[in-house]
């Protein structure tokens, strides 16, 4: 059996809003422990700061009103603490400085020297005194005194910090060539020990009551990990790449009587390591170093030295390339998630690695899927971004549950017409989930690609789905918009979702990313919308497929969006424009094939569109529809819903456009930069829901959870959900009135109450 693990406590959650997902399964940094509390920090590269009061059993996010985290993982540091519980540091992409007051709720700017092109890389503090707080940097080292309200830098020091520590109240200082003492509280610096020939990668030192010990890595990649060149499947970029990160182990240890007053002397172990070396503060024994940028998966490996690096212990390989067939790291050591059990461990290198400061046993590290962490120094690893649902031993196929770490991004949200309780997530990098619970648990059923972007439903046979699955996630996001040949196609399931089946043709004139699909069951028709390619369909059940365009453009025939009248079985399309070329600009918008009419080629909805108020005459509209949607509640089906991504230089003139004569006639009601998805509440259809990113800061772009209750007249902000910056979409539930989901670019999904 794995590692138990602590069932999460909904009462630990202050949002009005809850994560719902699997957790992991995105690029994370910035793992932090606190020495002083329970309080841990981790960021995602999609921007969200995550905060967990009870060592990682539940997770928050952090508004983005307050703060966000950065994409650029090697400019994202973590978080830093002080002997205070409650006072916290962190800078985003290591820039412009803030501090909370609460222990991360809440985040105000601080005022600390930084040069032009000078990031913040980590923080330090002495534990024993809450006013003393160092900011290092990548050109020096800051000090504050009165707990970081102000700053001053520190003279005579400059070079990238590798390493700062506080030991009974003398501070080392490493730079990438000199370690510097301070026996003033960091006031001044002296230059103690200059390696000879060789530079320092990262540094770190432990004190306790019997011994001093300072560590370093070195940067002789060339030796220490000479073994990369005789791996025969690495390529010579893999192999420069592991080199430039990587560099022997260098230790020092004197009694704890002798330790300020001895000599440098360290001692290199026959010990390579990657990118980082850690102690904690308080224990001169246990080191901690991890892999690098290296080749064969080997940098997500740690070694753990007990003995102040004597002698080693690998106490984590996440994936083991070294046997065959490929084994994960044992069950017995490792706690297992769905990321890895159905999608893979392929996680090369950790962009964070933590010791807490105060607790040797305490480690943990972040990667590109995952967050392990250890509390027994290294023994055994768990993985608190999950929490299994299901019974038996944790496998491949089985349900989990939300701890709040969701990191990932959901394209789409559809619950089977017949069983509510059936939902299906389209996702980016894990393909998709499927919950039978309403969305409370969910399993990975990934088609075949990276990104399940749509689903569709045959009413009649509740376990059987449809799923339109791409190579390249984040449609319709910068370059993801263009035309290009990726690859994908439309699957089907009968067992919901465990397995799937193409059935578009494998071949080169079908194998192509599919964004859409829709099922008419009324006539038993399967249509598929293509980038690039329009949209394909089988009228026999998948096995024959014919690419059915009359009416549409000849280039640039991207849908991303297909919809089939409930009633009627009229099938609705949506062409966008291709970003590249802005080929068909004048022919994007709604489509339809009216087949109660017995239409058999498509009609653009899209008489004259009304430029707002404030636009340039002359401006041309729509270079890139997003999103649409028709009010079937209205028997002539004449309101008709569409969103627009501002492109093409069509400053402010984007945003949520309203037909009420069946697009005749177009009238843009609400300014929108980036709208991604238009929602309609079919009990209430005056009330819309409108979704899309923008940046909270005001820098670009007018965006978020906006919705109306009055059909378009006047318009809200749901600024109660953290995520304020990421949102995909809005899908109400249909299982509980008044309820819905919110879906997030980089965060999950988040269930609460529709806003009044």
């Amino acid at each position: 059996m794995g590692i138990a693990f602590s069932p999460v406590s909904k009462a630990a959650a202050s949002d009005r809003y809850m994560p719902r997902g699997i957790g992991g399964g995105g690029a994370m940094s910035g793992l932090s422990f606190s020495p002083v509390s329970k309080l841990w920090f981790v960021g995602t590269d999609m921007g969200t700061l995550f905060r967990s009061t009870d060592e990682g059993k539940f997770w928050q996010a952090i508004s983005h009103k307050e703060i966000q985290f950065d994409s650029d993982l090697s400019k994202s540091s973590g978080v830093g603490f002080s002997a205070d519980a409650k006072v916290v540091f962190f800078a985003r992409g290591g820039k412009n400085p803030k501090r909370s007051l609460d222990a991360g709720i809440h985040w105000q700017p601080i005022t600390v020297p930084l040069e032009k092109e000078e990031f913040v890389r980590y923080w330090a503090a002495d534990f024993s005194d809450k006013n003393l707080i160092f900011c290092a940097t990548n050109q020096g080292l800051i000090r504050s005194t009165d707990g970081g309200g102000t700053w001053k830098r520190v003279s005579g020091l400059s070079g990238d910090s590798t390493g700062t520590v506080v030991l009974q109240g003398t501070v080392f200082h490493a730079t990438t060539k000199v370690i510097f003492t301070s026996k003033n509280k960091g006031k001044g610096f002296d230059a103690w020990h200059a390696p000879e020939g060789r530079g320092i990668r990262g540094f770190s030192a432990g004190m306790d009551e019997k011994a001093m010990t300072l560590a370093y890595i070195d940067n002789d990649g060339s030796s220490a990990c000479k073994w990369v060149k005789y791996v025969d499947d690495t390529n010579a970029k893999q192999k420069e790449d592991t080199i430039a990160d990587c560099g022997f182990v260098w230790v020092m240890t004197v009694p704890a009587a002798k330790g300020f007053e001895a000599a440098p002397s360290f001692t290199r172990q026959d010990k390579d390591a990657g990118r980082f070396i850690r102690m904690a503060e308080n224990d001169s024994q246990t080191i901690y170093i991890t892999g690098g940028n290296w080749a064969r998966q080997y940098g997500n490996k740690v070694w753990v030295s007990q003995n102040a690096g004597k002698t080693w212990a690998l106490r984590l390989h996440l994936y083991d390339w070294d046997t065959r067939p490929y084994q994960p790291w044992p069950r017995e050591k490792l706690e297992y998630s769905a990321v890895g059990l159905d999608v893979g461990w392929d996680d090369g290198v950790y962009p964070s690695f933590v010791v807490n400061p105060k607790n040797s046993s305490q480690a943990g590290g972040s990667g590109y899927y995952f967050v392990h962490v250890t509390s027994d120094a290294g023994k055994t690893w768990k993985a608190p971004f999950t929490q299994f649902a299901d019974k038996g031993e944790r496998e491949k196929g089985k349900a989990w549950k939300s701890v709040g770490l969701e990191v990932t991004s959901v394209q789409k949200l559809k619950f089977h017409p017949k069983n509510p309780k059936l939902a299906y997530a389209g996702m980016a990098d894990l393909g998709g989930l499927v919950s039978e619970d309403g969305g409370e648990s969910w399993r990975i059923s990934k088609a075949k690609y990276n990104t399940n972007y749509d689903y569709a439903f045959d009413p009649a046979e509740v376990d059987t789905v449809y799923a339109a699955s791409g190579s390249i996630h984040d449609f319709p996001l910068g370059n993801n918009s263009i035309i290009d040949g990726a690859a994908g196609g439309i699957f089907k399931s009968k067992d919901r979702g465990r397995s799937w089946t193409r059935i578009t043709p494998d071949n080169k004139e079908w194998t192509t990313q599919f964004l859409s699909v829709a099922y008419d069951s009324h006539r038993k028709v399967i249509y598929g919308g293509t980038r690039g390619r329009g949209i394909g369909r089988s009228t026999d059940g998948g096995k024959n497929w014919q690419y059915f365009n009359d009416g549409f453009p000849e280039s640039g025939k991207i849908i991303p969006q297909i919809e089939v009248d409930p009633t009627n079985g009229n099938i609705y399309a949506l062409l966008t424009g291709d970003a590249q070329t802005y080929s068909n600009q004048k022919q994007t918008g709604i489509y339809v094939l009216n087949q109660s009419e017995g239409a058999k080629k498509w009609k653009l909805l899209r008489g004259k569109i009304h430029l707002p108020k404030g636009v340039a005459a002359g401006t041309q509209p729509w270079w890139f529809p997003s999103a649409f949607a028709v009010d079937y509640s209205e028997s002539t089906r004449n309101v008709l819903w569409l969103t627009d991504i501002e492109s093409k230089g069509s400053w402010l003139a984007s945003g949520v456009w309203k037909s009420t004569d069946g697009g005749e006639n177009w009238v843009r009601l609400k300014q929108f930069t980036h709208p991604t998805m238009v929602t309609i509440d079919r009990k209430n259809p005056d009330r819309v829901y409108i979704s899309g990113l923008y940046r909270v800061d005001g820098s670009w772009g007018e965006g978020g959870a906006i919705y109306t209750t009055d059909g378009g007249l006047t318009w809200k902000k749901n600024e109660n959900i953290p995520l304020l910056a990421n949102l995909d979409g809005t899908v109400l539930d249909p299982n509980k009135p008044g309820q819905l989901f919110y879906l997030f670019f980089g965060g999950g999904m988040f269930y609460g109450p529709q806003p009044k």
